[in-house]
């Protein structure tokens, strides 16, 4: 599995595909005809007047909207998906501000890695990316997000036949900033986030994990994993709960035998500071028999996370209280 550095690398980079905001006024100045006759005495005066000064009023509308804020928001987010697109890192580091961070304390150089790991892994990425709220305050602005990336991996996993899957639903905001008259990214704050990656059999496999977006640093909460097992098969599987860093530590767990549609067990997230995912991983294997003897392979496994954001429960209750 591509496992932490990759999977937070293609939910980092969804900020995509511009607004739907354009408008109609470019499209209305009037289309004067070749072959048209016109009275010159008749408009020589008031009716030319007209014309002219109604020309003049659409193409100051039309400037007008180059230079508006949403303009120069939704030309940032085309930016941005044409060089993700391209895996233009250059370009793209020119987008975020120096100071960017986001809520998993990530800097800039970190996401630049985390861009150049995912381009490398990854392929045939596709973005379905809908803007939910921008709100403007004369240099600053947010934008919501919602999205669902899907694609491949480059590369098979162990005796799988077949590259890997990859789907993702994210939830997010951006903070922008605009700097020398230029908006660019200062912060992000994913709030939901779910991934999974497939590989061979398990493609054909529904899984679905439960686990809370938010929950106090140290306490306890619980992880439901919903599927449907292959018939004549042998699954095994793992729940563990991870931080969010980078580079990331794998937490090594035990895999215990499924022998029914759910699983389910309680963890207890972290008091480092730090955001974690909740992760399910399921290896589906089948017994090949060949006398005398009995080969087990693994003909499929899967990968299926979910982003808890831990919160301090002290600032909690001072904020409260």
């Amino acid at each position: 599995m591509y496992r932490r550095q990759i999977y937070i690398t293609i939910l980092m980079v969804l900020f995509l595909i511009g607004f739907q905001t354009r408008i109609a006024a470019s499209a209305a100045i009037p289309e004067i005809k070749q072959n048209e006759k016109v009275d010159v005495e008749a408009d020589c005066d008031s009716d030319t007047s007209d014309k002219e000064s109604y020309l003049i009023k659409q193409v100051s509308l039309r400037d007008k909207f180059k230079r508006s804020p949403e303009a120069q928001i939704n030309a940032l987010i085309k930016k941005y998906n044409k060089y993700s697109m391209s895996s233009d890192l250059e370009k793209l580091k020119k987008l975020y501000t120096d100071s960017y961070v986001n809520n998993d304390g990530f800097k800039l150089d970190t996401i630049m890695d985390m861009m150049k790991m995912s381009s490398a892994v990854y392929k045939n990425v596709k973005y379905k990316t809908e803007i939910m709220k921008i709100n403007i305050s004369e240099n600053y602005a947010s934008v919501k997000v919602k999205e669902i990336a899907t694609g491949e991996t480059v590369k098979e996993l162990s005796n799988i036949s077949g590259t890997g899957n990859i789907v993702s639903e994210i939830c997010y905001t951006d903070y922008l900033q605009k700097v020398n008259n230029e908006w660019k990214i200062s912060a992000t704050d994913v709030t939901y986030e779910k991934v999974s990656l497939k590989y061979g059999e398990a493609k054909y496999m529904d899984v679905d994990i439960s686990a809370p977006d938010y929950i106090p640093a140290g306490s306890e909460y619980e992880v439901d994993v919903k599927t449907i097992l292959p018939g004549g098969s042998f699954v095994v599987g793992s729940i563990v709960n991870e931080d969010i860093v980078y580079p990331q530590k794998n937490k090594k767990d035990v895999y215990k035998n499924i022998k029914s549609d759910s699983l389910a067990r309680i963890l207890k997230a972290n008091t480092a500071n730090h955001n974690e995912y909740a992760t399910v991983s399921i290896a589906i294997t089948r017994a090949k028999v060949d006398p005398p003897k009995v080969n087990i392979d693994m003909t499929g496994a899967a990968f299926i996370m979910k982003r808890v954001n831990v919160f301090s429960a002290q600032n909690q209750v001072k904020e409260k209280e």
